[in-house]
């Protein structure tokens, strides 16, 4: 990783004389040469940090410390400025606030987290960016571009490197316009542009040399040692990564270890030799385990996997593509490239929104001054009499005119364009939005009830908006020699874009509780979702603001017999209804669990309940979400409620299920009238 500026702090109080030196020696010292005394310092000054009452420079000895652990372990180095920014913020000090949210994403980054990470450095771009911090912006826009590069967008990282290299240059930062250069030697080598990524490299190398920044000459060496590995010179790149890995073992950078060793494992295996480049790899391995640098983890993987089939150990080759196809899927997978997307446009449209703000803050600065300069017009023309006053005011007036309508012409001209801009993004989200309906229609398994349940049940599902946070799930398993069949109606919180985004979450920890985990019985799969939904939302740590669960109604269901079959149910919120097949059409309602799917922070991770009933030929079951009864409608424009919809269903038993399906549908449309639909409506029935 390119760190674009680290810049040791600087101190304005004072201290003890004992604590005073030690703060001069180790603040005024480079990172890179601070590392290289194995820890000494960093021990040091994680001794004195309880002691520092001043807030900032408490601040500044935490982000230091951030800096200097972010290449030896990258979760204490996220600590570190987690810690940094609490207090910025309390004490409203913006520009410290802004260098801890910059550390936690070089924290992030290391762990190949570039979602999060991405978050972290646009979060330091607004700040800097609101306080006109030039060496702060440059920082931001250098560190952007990495993670965009790492995404395998070399344009959008070109773009950031330019703005950062344009920054640097301006500011007259040698070391921010090598980390530049090297930056862009990265993005056209992701091209496969050598020549220009050579050319770009020994122009920051030379720049490094001169700096005397020992640990980002070994980055040059590595990346020139890349690019001759690509051209196939393999005696210049063996030359260049051996002196890259000796750098980096002697600044004790691990982060940069596993990088050399993995590209010496590249060397041997373009060279033939297989043993030696399967040293290598399990050593950059080792390095990048140590750590978790799962960029540097997952390049381990893939090459042991090459060279591995290469040698024609085709089990260990299976094996290793086994962890890297897990560990690429956890870091490029399609939701976090999408959240990266939206996180990206939503600060583009933020940026041109504060651009429309200004025109129209000028706006009225200008009219403010044209006011101003009529009334002195008129004072002056008043001096002069009353006949020189019409003839000003004539004259005046008609130029006047001519100016402001110039003026409105030229701003309205301006705004319309900020206007269509604004309507052509409106437009490309609304197409991401029916984009992400194809996704979501394409996980309901409608085709599968139809199949399993051979026309003795429906689904009425009726979203809200385009997308749903409601959904239905069926799965067939087979336990012990019986098939059972798992189903499902789930209510995540929200509807819409938000919704939709729960319901893949909760789909998929669905499939990974019964297919990942073989969880079978509905109260452990129950379980097994809401330990699953808390850690992937992270709604037990601190920092954490998702505090967003599921309501759901999960039943199994199997033959015991010709005439009898046995249903189990668990339930979070929501129950099961079971209308009997007898003379008095009796309804059963079996109630959820009084809690959602989800455990937020301060909570206890509550335990799901299974019951079981049998059922016989004829008997019919229900579950769904709360959107049919929460419906505002009717002739006060009150919600439909529960004990209504019980009493429908009850009187529809005489019709088949499709029939009931369109009863329900039609009853729901005619009570809902012209008022808009409040949520997403979901109710499955089956009848066994």
């Amino acid at each position: 990783m390119i760190y674009l500026l680290k810049l040791p702090p600087k101190f304005q109080h004072l201290f003890s004389l004992a604590t005073w030196c030690f703060i001069v020696i180790v603040f005024f010292v480079s990172p890179s040469k601070v590392r290289a005394q194995d820890q000494h310092e960093i021990d040091s000054l994680q001794k004195v940090l309880p002691t520092i009452t001043v807030d900032s420079l408490k601040i500044k000895m935490l982000n230091t410390l951030s800096v200097y652990m972010v290449d030896m372990d990258p979760n204490k180095s996220i600590n570190y400025a987690v810690e940094a920014s609490k207090l910025s913020i309390s004490k409203g000090m913006r520009r410290f606030e802004a260098k801890s949210y910059h550390n936690m994403g070089n924290g992030y980054y290391n762990l190949a987290d570039y979602k999060t990470a991405l978050s972290c450095y646009i979060k330091a771009l607004r700040i800097n960016d609101s306080l006109g911090n030039d060496s702060g912006i440059l920082s931001a826009s250098g560190a952007i571009g990495n993670v965009f590069l790492d995404m395998h967008q070399p344009d959008e990282a070109y773009k950031y490197f330019k703005q950062a290299l344009a920054m640097s240059r301006k500011l007259k930062n040698k070391m921010g316009t090598a980390s530049c250069l090297i930056a862009l030697s990265n993005v056209y080598g992701e091209k496969h542009d050598q020549m220009q990524a050579l050319d770009y490299c020994f122009q920051a190398l030379k720049l490094f040399e001169e700096i005397g920044n020992q640990e980002a000459v070994a980055t040059c060496y590595n990346n020139i040692a890349s690019a001759y590995l690509k051209q196939n010179d393999l005696k210049k790149a063996r030359f260049y990564i051996t002196k890259a890995y000796d750098n980096y073992a002697k600044a004790g950078n691990v982060y940069g270890m596993a990088l050399a060793l993995n590209n010496i494992g590249d060397f041997f295996y373009q060279s033939g030799a297989y043993p030696a480049s399967i040293s290598y790899y399990k050593r950059g391995l080792e390095q990048a385990l140590k750590i978790g640098a799962n960029d540097k983890t997952l390049e381990a993987y893939r090459g042991l996997y090459k060279v591995y089939k290469k040698a024609g150990n085709y089990k260990d080759a299976l094996f290793m593509n086994e962890f890297y196809q897990q560990l690429n899927d956890s870091i490029y997978n399609s939701e976090s490239s999408k959240q990266i997307a939206e996180m990206q446009t939503r600060f583009d449209s933020e940026k041109k929104g504060r651009e429309i703000d200004l025109l129209m803050k000028d706006k009225k600065i200008k009219n403010d001054e044209l006011t101003r300069q009529r009334f002195i017009s008129w004072a002056v023309a008043i001096g002069g009499g009353m006949v020189l006053l019409l003839a000003l005011l004539a004259v005046r007036g008609y130029v006047q005119k001519r100016k402001i309508n110039y003026q409105l012409a030229e701003k309205n001209n301006k705004i319309e364009t900020a206007y269509n801009i604004i309507e052509d993004q409106h437009k490309d989200i609304k197409s991401s939005i029916r984009y992400a309906l194809r996704l979501q229609e394409a996980i309901l398994p409608t085709t599968a009830f139809s199949k399993i349940f051979a026309g003795t049940s429906f689904v009425l599902y009726q979203p809200k908006d385009i997308v749903s946070g409601d959904f239905y799930w069926i799965q067939e398993v087979e336990d012990k020699g019986t098939k059972k069949i798992l189903f499902a109606a789930v209510d995540c919180t929200g509807h819409g874009v938000p919704g939709a985004f729960m319901s893949i979450v909760g789909h998929n920890l669905l499939n990974q509780a019964v297919k990942g985990h073989h969880k079978i019985k509905p109260s452990d799969i129950l379980n097994e979702i809401n330990i699953g939904l808390s850690e992937t939302l992270r709604q037990t740590i601190e920092e954490s603001t998702v505090k967003d669960g599921m309501d759901i109604a999960l039943c199994s269901l199997h033959k015991t017999s010709q005439n009898s079959s046995v249903l189990q149910f668990s339930g979070a919120n929501n129950p099961v209804w079971i209308i009997r097949n007898n003379a008095n059409t009796e309804l059963q309602e079996i109630k959820g669990d009084k809690f959602p799917i989800g455990i937020f922070l301060g909570e206890e991770m509550h335990q799901f309940n299974n019951h079981e009933v049998e059922l016989f030929s004829g008997d019919t079951v229900y579950v769904f979400t709360d959107g049919f009864a929460d419906q505002f409608g009717g002739n006060n424009g009150k919600k439909f409620k529960y004990k209504p919809l019980q009493q429908l269903i009850l009187s529809i038993q005489h019709q088949s299920m499709e029939q009931q399906r369109e009863t329900l549908a039609k009853t729901l449309t005619d009570w809902k009238g012209n008022l808009e639909q409040v949520d997403d409506v979901l109710i499955i029935g089956i009848r066994v």
